[in-house]
């Protein structure tokens, strides 16, 4: 019974042994082909002697022994389709790992309005991984050729669904509005809650703002001392909780006055004169 257990004892530790040798073999062979065939690569980077018949030969031992890629790791997307890059990367699928050309895909990976930054890196013998960092949109410009999302720069990001958006960004528009809805809309985001109700803003000449509500009232603010302007406007808010008021227009475009219009039902005032 002892010379049995012992038998399989050292049976299990022979196994054990063999299995740990056959991986290190293959590691062994592995880094000796892969160091065979970057060497024999890069000799063809530098060799003119060698015919476009070899590099192809090249070329097709390395896709065959592993050396393309398989694998596309993308991280960091929010609202960009993935499938836009991947099709930039699988314009190499007949091209070994080491002539893939990372500088290229850069480009064409910034080339898309979303990307505001990437990184790319090859993983050998098979791996891309990719990290973005998106733009942040913060309006929706809408001009004569059509609507896009803009961030605080003035980017201009060409988004075909822009469903998502409406939702929680406000509109703007006019020329150039683009490139001046920044400030603007750091001094009406002020008051959170107040924000939330604007769904539009217009860019009057290229000088001064419009903003509009979603309950029917509009806001014509100067085109100086804008701050100061909408801090009457949070004031008379407070004080008359001025978006339940059925005023249509609020004019502040003088500083020294405040001049306001009601909705007038003009039916009811009918209705009373004959009543």
């Amino acid at each position: 019974m002892l010379i049995s257990n012992i038998f399989k004892t050292n049976f299990i530790n022979y196994k054990k042994k063999r299995s740990i040798l056959e991986n290190v073999y293959k590691k062994i062979f592995f880094l000796t082909l892969f160091l065979f065939l970057t060497s024999f690569y890069f000799l063809t980077k530098t060799n003119n002697s060698f015919t476009e018949t070899k590099f192809n030969f090249l070329n097709t031992i390395l896709i065959n022994t592993g050396f393309i890629i398989k694998n596309i790791e993308i991280s960091g997307v929010k609202h960009l389709d993935k499938n836009d890059i991947i099709k930039i990367i699988n314009a190499y699928d007949d091209i070994n790992i080491f002539n893939v050309n990372i500088k290229n895909i850069y480009e064409e990976i910034k080339n898309n309005t979303w990307i505001k930054k990437a990184t790319i890196k090859i993983i050998y013998p098979n791996t891309i991984r990719i990290l973005l960092t998106e733009k942040k949109p913060v309006a929706i410009w809408q001009n004569r050729y059509r609507n896009s999302l803009i961030t605080k720069y003035g980017d201009v990001i060409y988004e075909k669904n822009l469903e998502e958006f409406k939702n929680y960004l406000p509109i703007v528009i006019g020329q150039n509005a683009h490139k001046n809805a920044h400030s603007i809309l750091n001094i009406l985001g002020i008051n959170k809650d107040f924000f939330k109700n604007i769904w539009s803003l217009t860019y009057v000449s290229e000088r001064r703002w419009d903003v509009h509500f979603n309950q029917g009232l509009t806001i014509r603010l100067p085109s100086d001392s804008v701050e100061k302007a909408w801090e009457k406007v949070l004031y008379l808010d407070k004080k008359f909780n001025i978006l339940n008021l059925d005023l249509t227009e609020l004019d502040l475009r003088n500083s020294n006055q405040i001049l306001g219009k009601i909705n007038i039902d003009k039916n009811l005032i009918y209705k009373k004169k004959n009543s």
